[in-house]
């Protein structure tokens, strides 16, 4: 019997750490930090209803990383961001959550010269200044982030813990292992009237200036086009939404030398390749690519080690340098 358990035991902790990259994609960031065992990614997946046949079907298709490698298997592309997409609860709601229960809303009032201006006259009008003003980055002071909100996953959450100033000032919808294919959808934000998603809060709330962080997670699935297409969706919706708000894509954050040498996958390789892709995204206009690594790296482009605790994450006190770059890479309109 005991052979048996262990034989049990060992297969399914091959097939767990096979299919990180693919069924169990959500839990890799716990397992990258060291403190999940491959196995456990099995039994908490089967908790939530995950299991290693999960993403198998008929329609699925053979993912492509950035280095050429593949995937084991890609989920169905995710649906529009404006669409009723679904998503497996892969973690405990409570992990890593942000409260709103003090959430600002925050209303512009927009005067226009003529109460004869029809509403398709107005968009054109504003479609038109964001034509017309060429922007460039500048430095300001904390009072920006009284109306900016920071997307995100774990690493947004430390940001949230760790920057007092950002904290007591903007509002967070950070979730560790959020990725960019369940971003709107999860229901997690804490509200009076229970847990809602981002797409019902940003329906509910306005924003001067929306930051976000997502692709660590997911990067094991698909490759850049296919990360790409799903951001973009995201930032669709999101300017759908929220009208007159700057949104920053914030570059996905490098790991250390020492992770980046060893792993498949979670490199900075790969890293830069998605980084490239979303910063397409950015029109210079309403939407504004910033890369946090530049305030990070240490001279070989890899996070610096002294920086992190695990090769992934920032030390507490390292979250001031992400504090100061954001401080000094702002645009005023």
């Amino acid at each position: 019997m005991l052979v048996g358990i262990v034989t049990v035991a060992a297969v399914l902790s091959i097939v767990s750490f096979a299919l990180m990259g693919t069924s169990y994609s959500e839990y890799a960031d716990s397992w990258l930090s060291g403190k999940t065992p491959a196995l456990a990614l099995f039994f908490r997946g089967a908790s939530d209803g995950v299991f290693p046949w999960s993403g198998f079907d008929a329609d699925n298709s053979t993912g492509m990383m950035a280095d050429g490698g593949s995937a084991d298997v890609m989920p169905e592309p995710p649906k529009p961001a404006d669409e009723d997409m679904t998503d497996q609860d892969l973690l405990p709601l409570e992990a890593g959550e942000t409260s709103d229960e003090n959430l600002d809303a925050v209303t512009d009032v927009v005067s226009e010269s003529s109460d004869e201006i029809q509403p398709e006259e107005t968009e054109t009008a504003k479609e038109e200044a964001w034509e017309d003003r060429i922007y460039e980055f500048t430095q300001v002071d904390d009072e920006y982030f009284n109306d900016a909100l920071f997307i995100g996953d774990s690493r947004t959450v430390g940001l949230s813990e760790y920057c007092e100033a950002l904290d007591t000032r903007a509002t967070f919808y950070s979730k560790i292992s959020l990725t960019i294919y369940s971003a709107l959808s999860k229901e997690f934000i804490r509200t009076g009237k229970g847990k809602i998603s981002i797409e019902e809060a940003l329906s509910e709330n306005q924003f001067g200036k929306i930051y976000i962080m997502l692709g660590l997670n997911e990067i094991g699935v698909g490759d850049s086009q296919y990360f790409k297409e799903a951001y973009a969706r995201v930032i669709d919706r999101i300017m759908e939404l929220q009208p007159d708000a700057i949104i920053y894509i914030q570059g996905i954050m490098h790991v250390t030398a020492a992770k980046s040498n060893n792993d498949k996958y979670f490199n900075n390789a790969n890293i830069d390749a998605r980084n490239a892709a979303i910063a397409e995204l950015a029109d210079q206009k309403r939407i504004f690519y910033i890369n946090l690594n530049e305030a990070l790296d240490d001279e070989n482009g890899n996070l610096a080690q002294e920086l992190s605790f695990d090769d992934i994450h920032l030390k507490a006190a390292s979250y001031e340098k992400w504090h100061e770059f954001l401080l000094h890479n702002a645009i005023v309109r």
